[in-house]
């Protein structure tokens, strides 16, 4: 049975390069019973979390770095909120999803970036308890913002303190040039072909403070913005520096009736 290859994260450079590291050394990790680092890292939401998470998963997979036989997802994605309640909740849904297990044994990702702002109350303990329990089985993935804040990088000191082999990533803010990589890929993916694509790739990095892309989630945006302006009438829905033209004029309209108004 073929394999579809496994798509690597335009940017993330880093944090990609470990996911690599670590598949390098799947023999190992599979005659000693070892598992991969759990891993920090100080990524946005809206600046490609679920892209890297699904990278690392299949990544993992296809290595042999986890065996992923606990439930039937490979990974769980949850952003915690702060209070108490959700918490709680949060780590029942992990120990939920272990279907063929005791214990959840795949990934999970957490967002705990809220929790900062409870250092001092009963959130905290319960957080680091069930850290802990559930980086027994899991392979952990925490998520803060990309500019912590003293707070966070408190919270990030308590995490290290009670959970054992984990693992700091550096993460460098997206180029331009990555973004606009990004944007591209979301229209070929959508079924477009990007036509004349240097003149395309000029007209986007000439244009970029115009559309505002400065984050995955507003490359995303701004590529399913141009989509009603490629050109629809052969087999496959084209766009060029064209669309680009088409797309700002009426930006600019739309911008002009808002201020007559």
């Amino acid at each position: 049975m073929k394999q579809n290859p496994i798509t690597r994260p335009i940017g993330l450079e880093a944090a990609c390069a470990e996911i690599e590291r670590v598949c390098s050394q799947a023999p190992l990790y599979k005659r000693c019973g070892l598992r991969p680092p759990h891993l920090i890292l100080p990524l946005d939401s809206g600046s490609g979390r679920t892209t890297f998470l699904e990278y690392m998963a299949d990544s993992f997979r296809k290595a042999g770095v986890l065996p992923f036989r606990s439930g039937f997802e490979d990974y769980l994605e949850i952003s915690l909120d702060g209070t108490l309640p959700q918490l709680r909740q949060a780590f029942a849904s992990i120990d939920a999803a272990a279907v063929y297990t005791n214990r959840y044994s795949n990934m999970v990702a957490l967002d705990i970036s809220p929790l900062a702002q409870h250092l001092s109350e009963s959130q905290l303990p319960e957080f680091l308890k069930n850290a802990k329990r559930i980086c027994e089985d899991a392979c952990v993935v925490f998520f803060v913002r990309s500019e912590p804040s003293r707070n966070e990088e408190r919270l990030l000191e308590k995490l290290c303190e009670a959970v054992d082999h984990i693992q700091r990533l550096a993460v460098e803010p997206y180029r331009q040039e990555e973004l606009c990589r990004i944007l591209e890929k979301v229209l070929e993916d959508r079924g477009l072909e990007i036509r004349q694509r240097e003149a395309f790739r000029r007209a986007l990095a000439a244009w970029a403070s115009e559309f505002a892309i400065s984050c995955v989630k507003e490359a995303v945006a701004a590529a399913e913005s141009l989509i009603p302006f490629a050109d629809f009438s052969g087999f496959v829905p084209v766009v060029d520096a064209g669309s680009l033209e088409a797309m700002l004029r009426s930006r600019q309209r739309g911008a002009k009736r808002r201020e007559g108004k």
